[in-house]
């Protein structure tokens, strides 16, 4: 049995300390997906003073690494390491340099402790959580073909600055969201607009579309299911004077039940191809999914229970109601058995802005709490 002083203990402390200290620096390299090659040489630079493996997997971003405790089993960590786009330029609003940090601490008290681990440890730097894609790029180049061992589970991790920091969310069953994007293109005929009988106007279609979708979560799901279903952007025309011959409109479609998110996909693109049809236009409708629901199963929820307790004690561990955001993580469940704790990085008594504001900030002592976490879930049985 793994000892669990470990978690107060100098080792933890100076864990901690070094992981702000990667926080502070990983705070002034935001990078965007898919080219986090600061960051990822940064990491790869830290992880090379550990007793640690680490697995070319072929991507140019991104970092496996794999401790060895002689176990017949493995417990993989994941850490996303991407920034946020924004009219600025590239910011850490959504916390994932602290989540590289906080791995970067874990690995840094895992691989020292002395301790006969019970689990062997895969950590995982997974770029591009942003846009949801990261994940899946891993997955395509084989990552759980190319380490040594596939994991029988996985943890990860996220801030949440609406709850005070020192506290943890383990929270059973739907926690975020499955989520599609969409792309509906209204084409009609172009021409000057005093003669609209000589026109076939997309933009009016396109209006009636946005109107009439709002129906879908109001008509077509069920009320005790949450769902969203929203236009982001409408693109359409250049002139004062002329009809277009295009519209086009995109959003997302979000919720937590796969029955329902099917069924609002087939009501959006049928309202869309008959509306426009109604207004003599020619419609494409194309829903692409992106990452199913994070979804924290029954098994998984007690041992994150022991670890969180392990880590932060019972008093400091609460609930959440899920959010209709949306993460990545969730596709590593559709391989392997996964939980996906939020530890707070809210600042007591203090109004916090949520991810990707542009005052998004997280509480300085948000290691103490995230780096034990992550260690506990390691080494959980």
């Amino acid at each position: 049995m793994f000892d669990n002083s470990l978690f107060d203990s100098s080792l933890m402390r100076e864990a901690v300390r070094l992981a702000e200290e990667h926080w502070q620096y990983l705070h002034t390299i935001p990078e965007k997906a898919f080219e986090e090659k600061a960051s990822t040489a940064y990491i790869r630079k830290v992880c090379k003073g550990y007793p640690v493996d680490i697995i070319d997997i072929g991507m140019d971003t991104g970092l496996v690494c794999f401790l060895d405790a002689g176990s017949d089993k493995t417990v993989a960590l994941r850490a996303d390491i991407d920034a946020v786009p924004t009219e600025q330029g590239m910011k850490h609003l959504c916390g994932h340099d602290a989540h590289a940090a906080t791995m970067l601490g874990a690995v840094h008290c895992l691989s020292s402790s002395g301790e006969t681990l019970p689990f062997n440890v895969l950590f995982i730097f997974q770029p591009a959580e942003e846009g949801t894609h990261g994940t899946r790029a891993m997955l395509d180049h084989g990552i759980l073909d190319k380490v040594p061992q596939r994991p029988m589970r996985i943890f990860g991790i996220h801030n949440r600055p609406e709850i005070d920091c020192g506290y943890v969310v383990v929270h059973k069953g739907p926690l975020m969201s499955e989520k599609s994007v969409f792309r509906i293109t209204l084409t009609g005929k172009p021409g000057h607009g005093a003669l609209p009988h000589k026109c076939v106007d997309p933009i009016v279609a396109a209006a009636s579309v946005i109107s009439s979708v709002q129906t879908i979560v109001s008509r077509n799901v069920d009320p005790f299911q949450p769902a969203i279903c929203t236009f982001n952007s409408v693109t359409a025309g250049m002139s004062e004077s002329s009809a277009p011959e295009t519209a086009v409109l995109t959003g997302y479609i979000r919720s937590f039940d796969h029955d329902t998110h099917l069924r609002m996909e087939e009501r959006l693109r049928t309202l869309s191809e008959d509306i426009a049809a109604a207004y003599e236009c020619k419609c494409s409708v194309e829903i692409t999914p992106m990452v199913p629901a994070v979804n924290n199963g029954e098994d998984m929820y007690r041992l994150a229970l022991r670890a969180a307790e392990s880590a932060v004690g019972r008093d400091h561990i609460t609930d959440s109601a899920p959010t209709l955001a949306s993460e990545d993580f969730a596709v590593w469940g559709t391989e392997i058995p996964s939980f996906f704790y939020w530890a707070g990085s809210g600042i007591p008594g203090t109004e916090n802005a949520p991810w990707h504001d542009p005052a998004f900030r997280m509480d300085t002592r948000y290691m103490e709490t995230a780096v034990p976490l992550l260690a506990a879930s390691a080494v959980v049985e």
